[in-house]
Order: structure tokens, then sequence, then C-alpha cells
């Protein structure tokens, strides 16, 4: 009976995941509702408003099947449930991954999984969102399968392959879990041998997944064309040395973690606690290797494979020499910032070095997962502006074009250039008070004319056509269009037969 069934799972559901689950839920709410009770379409949401999601040339072969769980259409309060929903699950299995028992390091885990600046990065793609966040779910997942049954890491390899075909820096997510686990398996005092052999089985698992998702690129990329977008057509081609490689991370992580310190950019809180971030690891060593009599080599695999954290969230350095990565691409990072969790859990003497630690790491952490909020709706904020400006210059020039004489007979506009727009708070305040959030930052997303188009079309409720590339180019070079002054002038639009010329800038 189904009653019996729901009890089953009552009683099955253990406390430490009651609170994992409902601290996500909570602080993912808080967090993020702005977002998913508001329609802030980006640059790429305003062309997605239905989009089946088909990015097979971006090698994210279940890209579209994930997102098609909440239907094709842009529905931001849907997708963010299902959003907080996967990275609840997440948190779930971070947790028994771990052995967390603790209340307090389980809400901070929780906390830091779900206000991640990559999430709100991502949910400015609302679109999609969803179905990354599945993304991350499944790496946890393949992870979990392959711990928790003899011959799980087959299954595992399986579901890898799912969480990368729906984003290749899920890989990363993956090597950095491994990563955090083998450390906290060290701290409870794991014999060599079976420790060795648990990794195998990971290893195994992430060979597998990713040998059938290179098969299904190589297959794919005989029968259709992979896109240059992020060095995907590049795979496996020229790579840079291993130092070279090395040093880029080292930037990249430098430009993350400091970057107020190590640029022109002020510093802000973000920075600031990043630097207790790192203080804090430092002392944990200190005191873990005072209280657990660590061996040096135990000692060496352990800060070995903190330095292996960065790396591994930066591995595509490795794999094509066109990447470049945003903020989108770096979940793995918050890896890091699950350090001081990992060894608060595992103290074992109230000494005063120790309770030192854990009041900073409780504190520290928690002052972090508030300034991930902030950072998360000042993107929003700036998300709003954007929306706010972009449907306000579309207005204005659809409102000039229906005045201009021989509007009737338009049925294709010609636009011409970019409005430039430079405002105080999205240029100058927001850039500098916030991480780089991809897909929020900037002042108008109305940067090519098929952004207009649509704009014109589903904000507006106005069907006009483009010209063609050819006709655009001809128009260009044409007297009439270089005589032309820029918007907002009355001579910056004019109309030739059914064209509609928009002249924005030279």
């Amino acid at each position: 009976m189904p009653e019996d069934v729901f009890k089953w799972i009552r009683l099955a559901i253990k406390k430490e995941w009651k609170i994992a689950f409902y601290s996500t839920v909570i602080i993912g709410f808080l967090t993020h509702m702005y977002v998913f009770t508001n329609m802030l379409p980006n640059h790429d949401g305003l062309i997605n408003i239905y989009s089946e999601q088909q990015k097979y040339s971006s090698g994210r072969f279940f890209l579209s099947q994930s997102s098609g769980i909440t239907s094709f259409f842009d529905l931001p309060w849907i997708i963010g449930v299902f959003s907080i929903l996967y990275l609840s699950i997440t948190s779930v299995l971070y947790v028994e991954l771990f052995r967390l028992k603790q209340t307090s390091a389980i809400i901070l885990s929780s906390g830091l999984i779900v206000t991640f600046p990559t999430v709100a990065s991502t949910f400015s793609y609302m679109f999609t969102a969803d179905a990354y966040m599945a993304g991350i779910l499944l790496a946890f997942l393949a992870i979990f399968v392959t711990q928790k049954y003899k011959f799980g890491f087959l299954a595992g390899g399986l579901i890898l392959y799912i969480s990368v075909g729906i984003y290749q820096a899920n890989l990363s997510v993956l090597l950095t879990i491994i990563t955090l686990w083998f450390i906290n398996e060290l701290l409870v005092h794991r014999k060599y041998k079976p420790l060795i052999f648990e990794l195998s089985r990971l290893v195994i698992m992430g060979v597998i997944g990713m040998v059938l998702y290179a098969i299904t690129f190589k297959i794919y990329q005989q029968h259709g064309e992979i896109t240059s977008y992020q060095g995907l057509n590049q795979i496996g081609g020229q790579l840079g040395g291993i130092k070279d490689n090395l040093r880029t991370i080292k930037e990249t992580v430098n430009d993350f973690f400091l970057r107020g310190f190590v640029s022109d950019f002020p510093v802000n809180l973000f920075e600031v606690l990043n630097i207790f971030l790192l203080i804090l690891i430092v002392i944990g060593i200190i005191v873990l290797f005072i209280q657990h009599k660590l061996s040096i080599l135990k000692t060496t695999l352990l800060v070995t494979s903190l330095v292996l954290l960065p790396v591994f969230s930066y591995i595509l350095y490795f794999v094509s020499p066109g990447v470049s990565y945003h903020m989108l691409m770096v979940m793995a990072l918050v890896s890091i910032y699950l350090v001081p969790i990992i060894f608060y859990e595992r103290l074992d003497k109230p000494n005063a070095l120790g309770k030192l630690f854990s009041w900073g790491a409780v504190i520290t952490l928690a002052l972090v997962i508030f300034n991930f909020a902030i950072i998360s709706n000042i993107a929003y904020f700036n998300m709003t502006l954007k929306y706010e400006k972009s449907y306000s210059l579309a207005n204005r020039i659809l409102d000039r074009v229906e005045e201009t004489e021989g509007y009737e007979k338009v049925t294709k506009l010609a636009i011409i250039g970019r409005k430039p727009v430079h405002t105080n708070i999205s240029t100058d305040r927001v850039t500098q008070s916030i991480p780089k959030m991809t897909g929020a930052m900037g002042e108008v997303f109305l940067v090519q004319p098929y952004h207009f188009s649509a704009m014109l079309e589903n904000q507006l409720g106005t069907k006009i056509g483009l010209v063609n590339r050819e006709e655009l180019d001809s128009l260009k070079a044409s007297d009439l269009v270089q005589e032309m002054v820029p918007w907002p002038s009355k001579e910056s639009i004019q109309i030739i037969g059914e064209v509609a010329i928009i002249k924005l800038s030279d």
C-alpha cells in the first residue's frame, strides 16, 4: 500500500538528511526567491523563451532531456523549485558521503552549496538552470552509487556520462568531491590498503564515464560540427605544457579568490573572507596534525590533496587550449570552502586551538554564506536594471520607427551597430562590488539584431523580420547609412521600401 511505502521512507530518512535538505531549501529560497518570482532574461534567455536546448554541437548531449523535465518554456518559478530540489538532494548526498553528524557542519555545507556564486550566475540563464543543477546532482550521485554498491562503479560511470553530457564542467565537480572524500578518509584513520582500493573504484568510475562521453563526442564529431565555443572543437588539440597550464591556473585562482589584492579592483568582503578561509585551512592542518598525530606520509597526502583542489577545479585547461573559464564553470571551487567543515567535523579534543578553529570556521563560513547571498542579489539587482534598460530602449526604438513615414510597408529591420550605455551603477559600482557573474553583468542585452527582433516580438508584441547578412553589409557600406547620425538623433532611423534602417552607432 502507498501508505506503507511512505511510512518506510519516513523511517529510512536520517535526521542528518532532513537537516541538510531543509537547510538547503530554506537558505536557497531566501537567497534566490527574487529571481524565481521575476522574469529577468539575459541575452540568451531573450531568444530561448521556448527552446528544446538541443546543444549537441556543444557536446551537451543530455541537456535537452534534462531541461525537458520542466518543459521547454522559460518558467522561473518551476525551474527555480526544481533547481533547489536538485541542490537539496545534492546536500543530502554530500552529508552521507562525508558522514557529517554535527548540525552546524551540515547547515554550513548546505548553505555553501546552494549560495555559491555559480548558482546565481546559472540562474541568470533561468531557461536552462534546472538542467545544470541536475548535472551537479548527478556528479555527486555517481560518487555515492560507486561507494554504496559493490559494482556501483559501473552505474556510477553511466551517471557521470550523463552528468558531463549535460555540462562538461561537472567533471571538475566530480574530481574535487572525490579529492575531498580522500581528505576526509585520511582523517578518519582508515588503513591505506582499503582506502586505495576505494579510491581505485572511484577512478574506474570516472574513466568509464569519460570514455563513454569521449566515444559519443567522437561519433558526433564525425557526423556533425562541433562549435568553436570555449575551444570545444580544439579538444585533444595542441595543448600547452604542464607548467604553462599550472601558471594559468594559479593566475585564475588568484583572480577569483584575491581579485582586490592582485588587481586594480577594490578589496571587498569577498576577498577578505577568502583570506580568512586560507588562514582557517592552515590552522586546521596544524590542529589536526597535533590532535591526530598525523604521520609525515599522511600530512603530505593531505597537503597534496588540498593543492589539487584548485587544479582539478580548472582541469579543462589540460583538455582544450581554447577554454576560457567563467563563473558558470567553477562550481567545483565550492570544495575549497568545504574544507574547514571537514576539519571541524574531524576534531577530537576541545583544546584551546581546537576551539579557536571551530568558532573561526563557523563564524567565517556563516559570513561567507551571507556574503554569497548578497552577491547573488546584487547580480539579480543588476539583471533587473539590465532588463528595464533593454526594454526601454527597444520600446523607444519601436515607437520612433512607427512614427517614421512609410512604416506601414516595413517587414524587415536593418540594425547598424550597438547602443553604447554607461551608467555609474551597472558599469562601475556593480562591477567593482562583486565577482564577475557571467550572464548577470553589463548594461543592456540587446547586443545582436536578433535580440531586438526577439524582444519586439515576445515583449512588445510586434513581429518584424531582419535583413540577411548580405543585405546588412550592403547597407552598412552605402552612402545613405554613412551619412545617417547615430541614435537618438532623428536622422538615426530611415525607411527605404520595406526596410527600416536603425543606426545605433558608427
